[in-house]
């Protein structure tokens, strides 16, 4: 009983590891932090070659001034990374091929008419 139990158990496990929604071999990660005046509703990051957006990283809430969210990624994708916001009144911005090379944090402002990005580097 317990056998199954726990082959159950791994089984399970082991069908998330395979669904992981952005990267598949989360060993890195970067913060991403909202710099702006804007209220941000949704936040998908993934590597630039894949099709759909993925994972929502804002989730049920609003993302506001100062909030923040950390994004796993895999290595090999740092140079490849594509980044999507959308703000409370539906704009939406795009940034492709996002550097994440010795990045340890990213923040999102808005100049006034568009929404930029800015690395900050290790060390």
């Amino acid at each position: 009983m317990i056998k199954r139990i726990l082959l159950a158990v791994l089984a399970a496990l082991m069908i998330a590891a395979v669904q992981t929604p952005a990267f598949a071999a989360d060993s890195e990660s970067v913060e991403i932090v909202n710099d702006s005046n804007m209220s941000i509703a949704f936040l998908y990051v993934v590597p630039v070659d894949r099709d759909d957006w993925g994972q929502d990283y804002v989730g049920t809430e609003i993302m506001n001034l100062g909030d923040t969210r950390i994004v796993g990624y895999d290595p090999q994708y740092r140079y490849k990374i594509k980044i999507q916001l959308a703000g409370e009144g539906g704009e939406t911005f795009t940034w492709y091929d996002v550097d994440l090379s010795d990045a340890w944090r990213l923040s999102m402002w808005y100049n006034g008419t568009d929404f930029e990005l800015s690395k900050n580097a290790c060390g």
